[in-house]
């Protein structure tokens, strides 16, 4: 039997208005789609954004463990590479919806390894998705870099990392999953001089909030969508 095509699909940051046109496509066309939810989430982003294209193929929800056991994490994604990795040997054109870039920080890239493993001749076709960051920019009408300036990317902060965390001149450094350690981070920039800090958190979608206040950040409560930016110039 025919093996069935592989798309990772970024979606973008949670709006349905930030998909391109092929991504739209391919989530309409695929014979399965499959999205994503954390184990302590109550609802998917990335389910809510397929649904709304009203899809011909059924979507499949697949959970990822957050646990901070390596161990429980690596067995969740082989189970749901699996899972897909049956589809495609069934001869069925398989989705992968994540948030932002599919290959940015993003999910897929774990089950991506196992089916490309399993299935050597695999069928594959990436569409890209805007990340958070280009979204943050966006929203509070900030240019992420520009001529000279170096962009950094901090993919998870952590509190024993704010001492040693710099913001050299002429950067734009973009902190994510900061929720957990937040606050160790913002006494870090207290004692910065010259910064330009971005805050934001459930970008295009319902409550969305933007700040640039060190200390009305403080007061937000933990949010995973969530991420800053700081730029020395």
């Amino acid at each position: 039997m025919k093996t069935g095509i592989l798309y990772g699909v970024g979606i973008g940051p949670g709006d349905p208005q930030y998909l391109t046109l092929r991504a739209a496509d391919v989530l309409r066309s695929a014979d399965v789609i499959f999205t994503v939810i954390s184990r302590n989430a109550s609802s998917s982003v990335s389910r809510s954004v397929v649904e709304s294209l009203r899809p011909r193929g059924e979507i499949r929800l697949q959970t990822f463990s957050m646990s901070r056991d390596r161990a429980v994490r690596e067995a969740q994604v082989r189970d749901n590479a699996e899972a897909i990795i049956g589809e495609l040997r069934a001869g069925r054109d398989c989705a992968f919806a994540t948030l932002g870039d599919a290959m940015t920080y993003s999910t897929f890239g774990y089950v991506l390894e196992i089916i490309r493993a399993a299935i050597p001749d695999l069928k594959l076709e990436i569409v890209p998705g805007i990340t958070s960051f280009a979204t943050l920019t966006a929203k509070g009408q900030r240019v992420l870099v520009e001529n000279g300036e170096q962009l950094r990317v901090i993919p998870c902060f952590r509190s024993d990392m704010a001492e040693s965390l710099d913001f050299p001149k002429g950067s734009t450094t973009i902190l994510l999953k900061t929720y957990r350690s937040r606050e160790a981070l913002l006494a870090r920039l207290h004692r910065e001089e010259g910064l330009d800090v971005l805050y934001g958190e459930q970008l295009g979608m319902d409550g969305q909030l933007l700040l640039s206040d060190l200390d009305a950040i403080a007061e937000r409560p933990e949010e995973y969508l969530s991420l800053i930016m700081v730029k020395k110039q």
